[in-house]
């Protein structure tokens, strides 16, 4: 009889102490929350690109959600238990307190809430010399809008030749090497022969997304959007000679407002204008010293010591039209030269070129083939036109290339394999000096070689007329 006396006892006193353990645990419920809040907007400041969730802080405030779950759920079957069986859950309750307490202990994480991110996605690019003061203010003012959180679309754009590309891949690097505010930096070629499949398949390459190959684009454009959108914090994609309009949400890229960037180099102001870009910048020419100084820097400044030949040479800057391709290009093929008359004869054949071309994007054309004249030797040309045959921006293996110039008979025959090996890379080392060629990227495997688009469309226009070369360019 005792016994059962001491039960109900037992049970009247859970009944009466239920309410003020409840409003106990509650109000301890309410510290563990508040400090959940706390450390949520720690994670806001300490949580950059280069950071990662600590596991430990992470499962900690998994856990904080399931408690106020549980403990949600806990009073709900407290207010649908009778009088008698009300006193049957002061057990419950003192165990969810005793829990709240010893997250509250575990929450304190005295040694920082993040780690060290070591994954990052972005490429360093191979750079040339930037010249000029206005190239500086465009790169600084590109940045400055980068490193703005409202401006999300960022148009660059000006002539083909211009330099535009030089200034992004510069962008670029600093984005790599400056600052941690973007965890994904992707620089992807479009060119002419853009498509939307392409521009898909591209971006997922670099993202890591995986397509079956039986997706249609509007799947895929999913796939991309979620990856932009839940795996990463921040990201800049640059889009580099965009030559149509764009639909960025067909393509499957995010209108982020959390500070992503899409920037795009194109030669038409109305496609940055159909892309809805916030900031459009413009990149002019070099100024006329600005110009003949990158001249002088390629082709060498003892040519000033010889008689006569500076105003031959200023003269030959000035058909370049102060834009850097032009000059590069032109003061590579004149280098080494130290003939007045041979300097004379190059500014007649640029003059001549001039009169014969309507448009300034044509005078860089008849810029770049005064380049390619000037070769002399017509197996050196052939192998030039035959780099044209690759499809844009495609960067093509040195020793590829030096094997396929020699089984087209490009080469001349010689008494071994090695010695037409050897005239093949000779050949190869010309264009690269008077830059036909760029080397975009150096490996274990070799180096690679490409073709600025300019002098891919001027290699293109003289295969035209060129039996040899009659085919499609671009289905190597």
């Amino acid at each position: 009889m005792d016994y059962f006396l001491n039960k109900i006892d037992k049970h009247l006193d859970n009944h009466r102490s239920l309410d003020q353990n409840k409003n106990e645990l509650k109000r301890k419920l309410n510290d563990l929350n508040g400090l959940k809040e706390d450390i949520e907007s720690r994670l806001s400041s300490e949580l950059q690109p280069t950071k990662k969730l600590k596991k430990g802080v992470q499962i900690w405030l998994e856990n904080v959600e399931r408690i106020n779950g549980e403990i949600q759920s806990l009073d709900g079957r407290i207010g649908e238990s009778s009088a008698l069986t009300r006193g049957f859950h002061a057990k419950d309750v003192l165990m969810r307190m005793k829990e709240v307490e010893e997250h509250i202990q575990q929450g304190k994480f005295c040694e920082g809430l993040v780690v060290d991110n070591p994954r990052r996605i972005g490429q360093v690019l191979s750079t040339s010399t930037l010249s000029g003061e206005a190239t500086k203010l465009c790169i600084e003012e590109i940045w400055q809008c980068l490193m703005n959180d409202e401006v999300r679309k960022i148009g660059v754009w000006g002539m083909g030749g211009v330099g535009k590309t030089s200034i992004m891949k510069h962008i670029n690097n600093r984005l790599l090497k400056e600052t941690h505010k973007f965890d994904v930096v992707i620089w992807i070629t479009v060119s002419k022969e853009m498509s939307l499949a392409k521009l898909q398949k591209d971006l997922a390459s670099k993202l890591d997304v995986k397509f079956s190959g039986n997706e249609c684009e509007t799947t895929r454009a999913g796939m991309l959007f979620e990856t932009l959108s839940f795996k990463f914090s921040r990201f800049v994609i640059i889009l580099d000679d965009v030559w149509e309009k764009v639909s960025f949400e067909q393509v499957g890229i995010p209108e982020s407002s959390n500070g992503s960037k899409l920037v795009l180099t194109t030669r038409s102001l109305d496609v940055c204008r159909h892309v809805g870009c916030n900031r459009v910048i413009q990149i002019k020419p070099l100024a006329e010293e600005e110009a003949w100084n990158l001249f002088l820097e390629i082709v060498g400044g003892n040519i000033l010591n010889i008689p006569g030949l500076e105003p031959v040479a200023k003269s030959i800057t000035k058909h370049c039209a102060g834009l850097p391709l032009g000059v590069i290009v032109v003061a590579a093929c004149m280098k080494g030269l130290d003939d007045l008359f041979e300097w004379r004869n190059a500014l007649k054949e640029l003059s001549l070129a001039r009169q014969s071309v309507n448009g300034l994007e044509d005078e860089v054309i008849q810029q770049l083939r005064f380049s390619y004249d000037r070769l002399k030797d017509q197996k050196l040309q052939h192998c030039f036109l035959n780099c044209a045959l690759y499809p844009a921006d495609f960067a093509i293996r040195e020793i590829d290339l030096v094997h396929l110039w020699i089984a087209e008979g490009l080469v001349e025959e010689m008494n071994s394999r090695q010695a037409e090996y050897d005239k093949g890379c000779a050949i190869m080392n010309r264009l690269i000096n008077n830059c036909l060629l760029e080397v975009p990227t150096e490996t274990e495997n070799g180096r690679c070689v490409k073709m600025h688009d300019l002098v891919r469309d001027m290699a293109l226009h003289i295969t035209c007329g060129t039996p040899r070369f009659l085919v499609k360019a671009g289905m190597r």
